[in-house]
C-alpha cells in the first residue's frame, strides 16, 4: 500500500523542484527516509507545502546538486497547490494524526533526513485527489479541567488540573460528540518528559525566567489566559511543542554547546563525506545578504518601521560568519568575542563620539592616591577607532600565526605599547643577549627576587641599598614596579634606538621572572614580531614626541593600528609583511538609525576611507591626534534606517555611493510560520490590507512592519498592539486627515472627529466573534460593519 511522506526540498536548489528529483546518491541513503515507488510525497520548501508528488523510481540523472553521483529518486506530479500551504496549518488538518514532533522536524533542519512518514486518518482521500482540501483544520487548546469550551470535531485539548498547580493531567480529542483520550499526544509528552520531570506550568515559567525569554513570554500568556478565560487557544503547534510539551532544559547550554548542536544539524540532501554542510534553514534567507556584505563591506538595511531590520542584521552577521568559518557561529558568540559594536545615530551625535575627540581629565598622583585638581586634555578614541584597534589587533595575530610566530595570540585590542631600553646606550651586549634568548630585562636590585613586591617595597629596598646620600630611587622604583606589575602578556614593546627611532617590536608572552646571577636579572619572555633592517622612525605615530632615556614607559599615543602599520613595513624574510594575503577574523560596526545623524559631520574625512578599495591602502591625518589613520579590511559597517523617519532620497550622496542598500519589507510569511490566526483574525491578511491602503494613500515607506504583530498570541495581545501601537502610528501618518485614517482602518475604529473608538473583545453572536475581531476582519474583507 502507498504511504504518505513529507519531503523537504532546499530552496537554494530550485532545479530539484523544477525537474522533480531528489539527489542523495544510492537507494537506501538515510536522506530518502525509505521512500519507494508508489509512495506519495508532500513537497515542503521554506516551511510551505507546495505540491503532492508520487515516487516514480530510483534512477540516474546528471545534476548540479551532486555532480559526482547521478543516482537520484524521480517523481511525478499529482497536484500543485495554487497557494502554498504553511506547514503549521497543513499539519492541523484532520487528515493526519497529530505528530507535533514530526512538525518540528519538518520546520527545522534535520541532519541526514529529507523525508518523513505521515500517519493519516480515515478521512484522508487516498486516490481521490480532487477531494483533497485543507480548508478545515483542528484546533488546539490548553484548558482547565473545570472549563467547558465550544469544540469542533477532532479538536485537541491539553487539560490542566487547576490554576494553583497548573499541571498537565490529560490529552483529549473531541470526536463523535465527546472527548476521548488522545494517545498520540500523550505518548509524545511522556517520551519527552520522564515521570519525575513532568513539570507544572508554573515550574516551567520559573525555569524559563533566566534560560529562555521567549518561552517565558509564552508561558506567562498561557497562565494569564487560563486565569481570565479558562483556556488558551493555541495558534501554532510548534510553539506549543517548544514551550510546553518538551519540558525544560536541565542546564543552560553554553554557546559552544549550542554551536556544536547547530553544526550537527546543518545539512541538506547534497551533503556527502568531505562536503560542507548547508546552513540552517533560518539563516538560508540571509546568505544573499552575506554575499553582498562580502562584495561591499558597507551595507544599509532600509525599510518601514517594524520590519525587523536590526533582527536581520544579527542573522546577516551569523550568515557571514558561516561563510567565513564554514560553521555556525551565533551572534551572541560574536558579541562575547568583542567583535561587534552597536551604536545609534541621533541629531546630536558627533565626529568626536564616532572617531576621536578631546576629553578633559583631572590630574592626580596615583601612587600617593591624591588628586592635584589640575585639568588636562587628552585625545580619546570614538567608537569607530575603538573597533578599528580591535580589528587591527586581530590582523596582527592572524598574520603572525601565518608565519609561525608564536606568542601573538596574547595580543589584545587594548594591549598597551611600551618603550623599552635594553642595556646601556653605547653597549649592545645586553641587547644582543636579550634578542637571542627572547627576553626583555632590566637591572637594579640584581640580588633580589622582586616577585610580589609592591612599589613601596621596591622603593624601600632601593633607598636602603643607596643610603641616605644616594640617588633618589623614585624613577627607578617606578620602572621596576611597571616592569613587574603593570606590563601584561600581550602588551607590545618597542625597543629604543634613538630619540625618534626603534630597533624592534615584540610582544610580551610571560610573567615576571628572576634570573639569578645575571647583571640584568629581572626579565620577561618576549616573542619578536619585527626586526628592522634600518631603525624605524615612529615620530609621526607618536605625535611628534621624542623618546627619552627612561628605561621603560608607556607610549599611550600609539595604538594597535599603528603597530600593524609598522609591522607591515618592508621586512626581512620570515617576518610579517602586508604583501601576504591573510584571511582575518571579521569585525562589525552596527549603526542603527544611520539616517538620523548628520552623516557628513559624523564621518568627516573618514567618508573616503570606508570604500573597499581604500581599506589599508589610503590614510588621512586625524585633526585631533595629528596621526595617520586608515580602516582595516576586516571591518564591516552595517547600518539600518527607518524610511518613515526620513526618506532614503535625502541621504548624503557620498554615503549612498559607498554603501550597498537592501530594502527590508513587511514579511507576511512570518505569520504562516508562527501565528496565522488570533481568534478569528488572520494577521497576515490584516497587515497586508492596511499596508496596501497606506501605500495607496501615502507611500510605501510608511507601511507597517510585521514586528508589530509578531508577539501577538491572544485577542488581548492583539487589542493592546492594535490600540497602543498601530493606531497611534497611523494617526501620526495621517495627522488631522480623518477621512484617510478611516479609509485605512474603517470608521468602526475612528469616528468623524478623528477620535479612536475602543471596541469590545467579548465574544458575541452565533460565531462567538467579538465586535473588535469583526471590525478587524472587515478591514481585509473590504466590508463596513
Amino acid at each position: 500500500m502507498s504511504r504518505i511522506f513529507f519531503g523537504k526540498f532546499d530552496s537554494k536548489k530550485p532545479q530539484q523542484i523544477q525537474e522533480k528529483y531528489y539527489a542523495a546518491g544510492a537507494e537506501g541513503n538515510s536522506w530518502y527516509g525509505g521512500i519507494r515507488a508508489g509512495d506519495y510525497v508532500f513537497v515542503v520548501t521554506n516551511s510551505n507545502v507546495i505540491s503532492l508528488w508520487k515516487v516514480r523510481e530510483y534512477g540516474n540523472k546528471a545534476n548540479p546538486t551532486n555532480p559526482n553521483d547521478p543516482r537520484v529518486v524521480l517523481f511525478d506530479e499529482v497536484i500543485s497547490f495554487p497557494q502554498p500551504i504553511p506547514v503549521s496549518q497543513f499539519i492541523k488538518s484532520p487528515y493526519f494524526h497529530v505528530d507535533i514532533n514530526l512538525l518540528n522536524k519538518i520546520n527545522k533542519s534535520t541532519l541526514g533526513y529529507g523525508f518523513f512518514p505521515i500517519e493519516t486518518t480515515s478521512l484522508f482521500p487516498f486516490e481521490q485527489w480532487d477531494k483533497l482540501s485543507f480548508a478545515a483544520e483542528r484546533h488546539f487548546y490548553i484548558v482547565l479541567s473545570t472549563q467547558d469550551i465550544p469544540l469542533k470535531e477532532h479538536d485537541v485539548l491539553i487539560v490542566i488540573n487547576n490554576l494553583e498547580e497548573a499541571r498537565i493531567i490529560e490529552f483529549l480529542e473531541w470526536k463523535d460528540g465527546r472527548s476521548q483520550p488522545y494517545s498520540a499526544l500523550r505518548k509524545l509528552y511522556e517520551d519527552r518528559n520522564p515521570e519525575n520531570e513532568r513539570y507544572t506550568l508554573h515550574e516551567l515559567l520559573e525555569f524559563a525566567e533566566e534560560e529562555a525569554p521567549n518561552k517565558r513570554n509564552y508561558l506567562r500568556t498561557v497562565l494569564v489566559e487560563l486565569e481570565q478565560r479558562g483556556y488558551f487557544a493555541v495558534n501554532n503547534p510548534i510553539r506549543l511543542y517548544d514551550n510546553v510539551l518538551v519540558g525544560r532544559r536541565k542546564t543552560p547550554k553554553s554557546n559552544a554547546e549550542k554551536e556544536a548542536k547547530l553544526n550537527v544539524s546543518l545539512g541538506g540532501n547534497s551533503a556527502r563525506e568531505g562536503e560542507e554542510p548547508e546552513m540552517p534553514e533560518l539563516y538560508e534567507h540571509y546568505e544573499t545578504f552575506a554575499d553582498l556584505l562580502d562584495f561591499n563591506p558597507n551595507l544599509i538595511l532600509y525599510g518601514p518601521p517594524g520590519t525587523g531590520k536590526t533582527f536581520a542584521v544579527k542573522h546577516i552577521i551569523e550568515a557571514f560568519e558561516y561563510k567565513f568559518h564554514k560553521r555556525y557561529v551565533s551572534f551572541s558568540q560574536v558579541e562575547k568575542d568583542e567583535r561587534v559594536r552597536f551604536i545609534t545615530f541621533h541629531q546630536s551625535y558627533s565626529y568626536e563620539e564616532f572617531i576621536e575627540g578631546i576629553r578633559p581629565q583631572i590630574d592626580g598622583d596615583e601612587k600617593q592616591n591624591t588628586d592635584s585638581g589640575d585639568i588636562r586634555y587628552k585625545v580619546e578614541s570614538g567608537v569607530l577607532k575603538q573597533i578599528v584597534e580591535a580589528a587591527s589587533a586581530q590582523i596582527i595575530k592572524a598574520e603572525s600565526q601565518q608565519f609561525g610566530i608564536k606568542g601573538a595570540e596574547f595580543i589584545r585590542s587594548n594591549s598597551r605599547v611600551w618603550k623599552v631600553s635594553l642595556g646601556p646606550r653605547n653597549d649592545d651586549q645586553i641587547y644582543k643577549q636579550c634578542k637571542q634568548e627572547g627576553y626583555i630585562a632590566v637591572n637594579w636590585l640584581d640580588g633580589h627576587d622582586l616577585s610580589n613586591k609592591s612599589y613601596e617595597d621596591i622603593y624601600s629596598m632601593l633607598k636602603a641599598e643607596r643610603g641616605e646620600e644616594g640617588q633618589n630611587p623614585t624613577m627607578d622604583a617606578n620602572t621596576l614596579e611597571t616592569f613587574i606589575s603593570q606590563m601584561n602578556k600581550g602588551d607590545i614593546v618597542f625597543i629604543y634606538d634613538g630619540p625618534w627611532t626603534i630597533r624592534d617590536i615584540g610582544v610580551i608572552t610571560g610573567d615576571y621572572i628572576y634570573l639569578r646571577n645575571r647583571s640584568y636579572p629581572h626579565a620577561r619572555k618576549v616573542t619578536w614580531l619585527k626586526e628592522f633592517e634600518e631603525p624605524a622612525d615612529i615620530s609621526d605615530i607618536n605625535g611628534g614626541i621624542r623618546l627619552t632615556l627612561k628605561t621603560i614607559y608607556e607610549l599611550p599615543r600609539i595604538q594597535m593600528s599603528d603597530v600593524h602599520k609598522l609591522l607591515g613595513a618592508s621586512n626581512e624574510p620570515g617576518t610579517i609583511t602586508k604583501k601576504q594575503s591573510v584571511k582575518q577574523e571579521p569585525y562589525y560596526l552596527i549603526i542603527d538609525e544611520i539616517n538620523r545623524g548628520n552623516i557628513s559631520k559624523i564621518f568627516g574625512e573618514l567618508m573616503t576611507l570606508i570604500e573597499k578599495d581604500k581599506r589599508q591602502t589610503v590614510s588621512v591625518i586625524l585633526p585631533y591626534s595629528k596621526k595617520p589613520f586608515t580602516l582595516p579590511r576586516n571591518l564591516y559597517i552595517i547600518g539600518t534606517m527607518n524610511t518613515s523617519d526620513r526618506s532614503i532620497a535625502m541621504l548624503d550622496t557620498a554615503l549612498r555611493r559607498r554603501f550597498a542598500f537592501i530594502e527590508v519589507e513587511p514579511d507576511y510569511s512570518v505569520f504562516d510560520k508562527n501565528t496565522t490566526k488570533v481568534g478569528a483574525v488572520e494577521l497576515s491578511k490584516l497587515l497586508r490590507s492596511i499596508n496596501e491602503k497606506i501605500a495607496d494613500k501615502l507611500d510605501r515607506d510608511h507601511r507597517i512592519g510585521h514586528a508589530y504583530l509578531m508577539d501577538v498570541l491572544t485577542i488581548d495581545d492583539l487589542f493592546k498592539s492594535w490600540y497602543y501601537k498601530i493606531l497611534p502610528l497611523i494617526a501620526e501618518y495621517f495627522y488631522n486627515d480623518v477621512t484617510a485614517m478611516q479609509s485605512v482602518v474603517g470608521s468602526k475604529f475612528i469616528d468623524k472627529t478623528g477620535s479612536i473608538r475602543f471596541l469590545s473583545t467579548l465574544p458575541s453572536g452565533a460565531e462567538k466573534v467579538s465586535e473588535f475581531e469583526q471590525a478587524l476582519i472587515a478591514i481585509y474583507k473590504g466590508m463596513e460593519l
